[in-house]
């Protein structure tokens, strides 16, 4: 009887929680920012091989500020409508910052 009972939880962990190596790659994209000041570059990767520059420019001028948000907005309600969500973010070095999302499944 005990043999039974364990087999029975063996088998419901496993049908609970799929083994890994039947998952899926996650769906991400990874966005790395860079700006010198005058402009704002966005990479924009979706895998290997699958990488996007996009460019606007940036300042301190009310109109460069504006087209800087602007060019924000635009990239990532792009990747919101495409179902994904901001997973994570991280620095490296003074001038760039990267940001994680998933696509919500």
């Amino acid at each position: 009887m005990k043999k039974l009972i364990l087999l029975s939880v063996c088998l419901l962990a496993l049908a609970t929680r799929p083994a890994a190596a039947q998952t899926t790659t996650p769906d991400i994209v990874v966005v790395r920012i860079a700006g010198d000041g005058n402009s704002t570059q966005l990479v924009v990767t979706r895998g290997e091989g699958k990488s996007e520059k996009i460019e606007f420019p940036s300042g301190r001028t009310d109109k460069q500020l504006m087209a800087a948000s602007e060019g924000y907005y635009k990239v990532l309600s792009a990747l919101y409508r495409e179902g994904y969500v901001l997973k994570s973010t991280f620095t490296t070095g003074t001038f760039y910052t990267t940001l994680v999302l998933d696509k919500i499944r």
